[in-house]
């Protein structure tokens, strides 16, 4: 077989290095497409807005602790807004100041009651004396409480007559809504005034005002056992945590309730 004699060299290369391939043509980057670019360019955008967003809300609080987080809380916030927005709703004024008095902002509650009675009508809600007693029960101005309860009480009493004196349609409403839900609360803020002023047999009579128009509330049931109980009239006690049972069987507060008067549930 002939010899197929040394390698043929690259003229342009020194002696003795061998003729490489060519390098292959850069490919082209994704980047060089100017929709990638700008579609690139979007979405760093978008994070960017998504970035400032959440900054935002941690700067105004929606994020942070001292952001709404009870139920108490929103309704302050809420409320608060509506009536700041210049709400004359007397419900939701009256909203307003629970959720204050229930928060512990007393100082504020009294606030918003002096600007309630400037601004809204609620002669047919007595929301204002309502929240009133509301609020001085939570600071443990009992009898203040009570007189508020009592002007509840004169308000929503004095608008159910007047209804039923305009006859027809209004009339009719009023036969059959009966005096405002907010007569049955008024009656149980007197009562569980009543209980820590030692007034027991009292309390019996406005826990009954509630429990006429909520039967089912075992929690009020067991509470006028317990005013029956210090009133001495066990009987009637046992018929209370005996009936919450019926409600909520082997509730603990009316088996208890039960054991204190040494009768077995």
């Amino acid at each position: 077989m002939p010899d197929a004699g040394p390698p043929t060299l690259d003229p342009g290369r020194p002696d003795g290095d061998e003729q490489q391939p060519a390098a292959a043509p850069a490919r082209p980057s994704m980047f060089d497409d100017p929709l990638v670019r700008r579609m690139t360019f979007v979405a760093a955008g978008l994070v960017i807005v998504f970035l400032a967003t959440v900054v935002g809300a941690l700067v105004t609080g929606l994020l942070l602790p001292s952001g709404p987080r009870t139920l108490t809380e929103k309704e302050i916030a809420v409320a608060g807004e509506a009536v700041r927005a210049g709400s004359t709703d007397p419900e939701v004024w009256g909203t307003y100041i629970a959720a204050l008095v229930d928060g512990g902002q007393y100082g504020r509650a009294r606030s918003v009651i002096e600007d309630a009675r400037r601004s809204i009508d609620d002669s047919g809600t007595a929301e204002i004396p309502l929240g009133e007693a509301r609020l001085y029960s939570a600071q443990g101005q009992y009898e203040r409480a009570i007189e508020s309860v009592d002007e509840v009480k004169r308000i929503l009493e004095a608008d159910l007559e007047t209804r039923l004196a305009s006859g027809g349609r209004i009339r009719e409403a009023a036969l059959l809504d009966g005096l405002h839900p907010n007569y049955d609360i008024a009656a149980l803020l007197k009562a569980y005034a009543l209980v820590e002023l030692g007034r027991h047999e009292d309390a019996v009579d406005e826990f009954t005002i509630f429990l006429e128009r909520n039967r089912g509330a075992s929690d009020v049931l067991v509470d006028r056992g317990n005013a029956n109980r210090e009133a001495g009239d066990t009987a009637a006690a046992e018929a209370d945590y005996r009936e919450a049972m019926r409600f909520i069987p082997d509730m603990p507060q009316a088996v208890e309730g039960l054991e204190s008067i040494g009768v077995t549930p």
